[in-house]
């Protein structure tokens, strides 16, 4: 998924969800007055409304969101948000490999990034695993129920 897809499916989730983003209305003033001079000023503030976050809304939060997260990394920061996972630099040793042709090059030490998931990723992970099992458990089944129908 890249960012684009990644923006259309938090716009897509926010509607669904119907997650929106409040507007306030200004107040409005009335003056009435009658013939014989007696007047009087009514303030009235509509009811705040709230409208949809549209794409580009959205593709500035997560284009935030991003810097965000680069900064952190420049600074040599780690950042963590409970449940998803902790993103953070970590030192890798210098050492000797081949390139493509078969030539040893040598690959100086610096800092990576290092991603480690939370409780919340690694159980859709299982999710995802466990309903691949149950697709597989239940293509093998069909098969071998096609395969005694035809003999």
């Amino acid at each position: 998924m890249n960012k684009k897809e990644f923006v259309r499916k938090v716009a897509e989730t926010l509607r669904d969800n119907n997650i929106r983003k409040p507007i306030s209305s200004p107040k409005h003033v009335f003056h009435i007055s009658d013939d014989y001079g007696n007047s009087k000023d009514f303030a009235v503030k509509q009811s705040d409304k709230s409208i949809l976050f549209t794409v580009a809304d959205i593709e500035n939060i997560v284009d935030a969101c991003l810097l965000v997260v680069s900064d952190s990394l420049e600074k040599g920061d780690s950042l963590s948000i409970r449940g998803f996972g902790t993103l953070g630099l970590r030192y890798r040793k210098g050492r000797k490999m081949k390139d493509t042709n078969g030539e040893w090059i040598e690959c100086p030490p610096g800092f990576m990034p290092k991603f480690t998931c939370g409780n919340d990723l690694k159980r859709s992970a299982k999710l995802y695993e466990i309903a691949t099992q149950d697709k597989l458990a239940a293509s093998r089944l069909l098969r071998s129920a096609g395969d005694s129908d035809g003999a």
